[in-house]
């Protein structure tokens, strides 16, 4: 299992973890956006409105992964800590 360590490792691996999900949300958006211009035959959505539509996912997605990771990582801390065997 993964230990966290200090806090400091923590607020790292939350961080990089929603750096993560924010780009893989991304990566789906533009997938999609460029499925729907394809599958139209022609262009659906303009460069500019994918580039604000991927900023705009970015940040959203930021902002609710770096409140819901921390939780995450805190219920997987806590079951851990129960989890354990005596030594």
């Amino acid at each position: 299992m993964v230990k966290f360590g200090s806090t400091e490792n923590t607020q790292k691996v939350v961080l990089l973890l929603s750096f993560a999900t924010s780009i893989v949300l991304v990566i789906l958006f533009l997938s999609g956006a460029l499925l729907t211009s394809i599958s139209r035959g022609e262009t659906a959505y303009t460069r500019v409105d994918m580039a604000a539509g991927s900023i705009f996912v970015f940040v959203i997605s930021m902002i609710i992964s770096l409140s819901l990771w921390p939780r995450i990582a805190d219920r997987f801390e806590s079951s851990e800590k129960y989890n354990r065997t005596p030594e």
